[in-house]
C-alpha cells in the first residue's frame, strides 16, 4: 500500500507537470517491479503458512488487486509519454489528487486489517476511498463530455479521452482493492 502511494505520488506530479513525464517514468516502473516483487513474497510466504490470519484466498485476492492498481498507475503514466501529452487540464490533476488521497486511505485500510472489528465499526477509509471514486467519476463525466463538446479536434479528443479513462480505471482499481477488504472485515467481525 505504501509503494502504491509513492507511485499516486508521482503520478500527480506527472498530471502537474507533463512536460517532464519522462524524467518520472523510471521511478514508476521501479515501483511496479517493487509492486511485483512484494505480491510474489507475498504470495510465496502464504504458501509457506500453515495458519493464515484471514482466508488465503482474500489474502490472494487483495495482493491481486493491489497489483493492478499500480499496474494501472504505471500505464497511466506511460501513456503521457506515448501520447505526446504536454498540457496539465485542472481535471487531470483533480483526479491525480483523487488517486493519492485514495492511496493514502488505502495504507490506512491495510495498516486496520490488524483490527478487523474496529475497520467494520469505523470504516473510514474503505467509506472515503468509495467517495473518492464517486466523485472522480463526475469529474471524468464531465471532462469527457467537454472533450466531445465540438470544441476539440478529434486527435485531441482520442487522446485525451485514453488519459482520463486511464485515471479513472486507476480509482476504480483502488475502489475494488477497499471492497475486498470491506468484505473481508465483514467475514470477519
Amino acid at each position: 500500500a505504501e509503494n502504491i502511494l509513492e507511485a499516486a505520488k508521482v503520478l500527480a506530479e506527472i498530471a502537474r507537470e507533463p512536460r517532464q513525464a519522462t524524467m518520472y517514468i523510471k521511478d514508476l516502473e521501479g515501483r511496479e517491479h517493487l509492486g511485483d516483487e512484494l505480491t510474489h513474497d507475498l504470495l510465496a510466504e502464504l504458501n509457506r503458512s500453515f495458519i493464515t490470519p484471514i482466508d488465503r484466498e482474500d489474502i490472494f485476492n487483495i495482493a491481486k488487486e493491489m497489483d493492478s492498481v499500480i499496474d494501472r498507475i504505471e500505464a497511466t503514466g506511460h501513456r503521457y509519454v506515448m501520447l505526446g501529452i504536454e498540457e496539465a487540464p485542472s481535471q487531470i490533476q483533480e483526479l491525480a489528487r483523487m488517486i493519492v488521497a485514495a492511496a493514502e486511505e488505502l495504507v490506512a485500510m491495510m495498516k486496520s486489517l490488524r483490527n478487523l472489528r474496529r475497520l467494520v465499526a469505523e470504516n473510514k477509509p474503505v467509506v472515503e476511498i468509495n467517495r473518492l471514486e464517486d466523485e472522480g467519476d463526475k469529474v471524468y463525466r464531465a471532462a469527457v463530455r467537454q472533450l466531445y463538446s465540438g470544441a476539440h479536434d478529434a486527435l485531441f479528443a482520442i487522446r485525451w479521452r485514453e488519459i482520463y479513462d486511464h485515471f479513472e480505471e486507476t480509482l476504480d482499481a483502488l475502489e475494488d482493492v477497499a471492497n475486498i477488504v470491506e468484505g473481508i472485515a465483514m467475514k470477519h467481525a
